[in-house]
Parts: structure tokens; C-alpha cells; sequence
């Protein structure tokens, strides 16, 4: 990861604190948590550009499916979780093609 990303990454991360989220950013371990914050759209939306993430867990239930595909499109992701979301068997084809798993959390 170049210097660039890092500090761009560290915006975000900044971002997410605000919003009353957390992470990990470790050396083993790049997690995102947005699980007790209700995000829109414009909340969420910052995160496709982190670099290195592996897992993003939020509460979905005010994400568009565009936002959620979008999330899901991010390069290196590995786990997406969605809290308060259910997805269409056709939703769930659709994202399982850019993320190796995905979690749906009632609540």
C-alpha cells in the first residue's frame, strides 16, 4: 500500500470513528465496523475507497442496493456483513460474485 492510501485510508477511518463506528488496522487484520450506526447512502459510500479491507460489517437496513453492491465491489474484500437487511436469492447471486462472503444479521 503506497503512502497515498494509507493516509487516504486513515480519512476514511477518521470518518467512521465520527460516525460512532470502530475498526482494526493491523498488520494480520483491516475490519470495519458500522453494526450499531444507522448509515445512508452518503455514510457508506467513503468505504469503497479503503484499500486492504477485508471485512466491512454494517447495518444496512438504510443502504441502497446500489451502495451495497458497490461495498461489495471493493478489490480484496473478503466479508461483507449486513445487519437489518434480508437480500434476495437473486440479490445475494448478484454480490456473491464480487465478495467470498457475505452475512445477513437480523439484528
Amino acid at each position: 500500500m503506497t503512502p497515498e492510501e494509507s493516509k487516504n485510508n486513515q480519512r476514511i477511518l477518521d470518518g467512521v470513528e465520527t460516525l460512532g463506528g470502530g475498526y482494526v488496522w493491523d498488520a494480520e487484520v483491516f475490519a470495519v465496523t458500522l453494526m450499531d450506526v444507522a448509515v445512508e447512502d452518503d455514510a457508506a459510500t467513503p468505504l469503497c475507497d479503503l484499500r486492504g479491507v477485508q471485512q466491512i460489517a454494517l447495518d444496512a437496513s438504510g443502504l441502497s442496493d446500489a451502495t451495497i453492491t458497490a461495498l461489495a465491489g471493493i478489490p480484496g474484500l473478503q466479508s461483507l456483513v449486513l445487519a437489518r437487511r434480508r437480500l434476495t436469492e437473486g440479490q445475494r447471486s448478484e454480490l456473491s460474485r464480487f465478495v467470498p462472503e457475505i452475512i445477513e444479521v437480523a439484528d
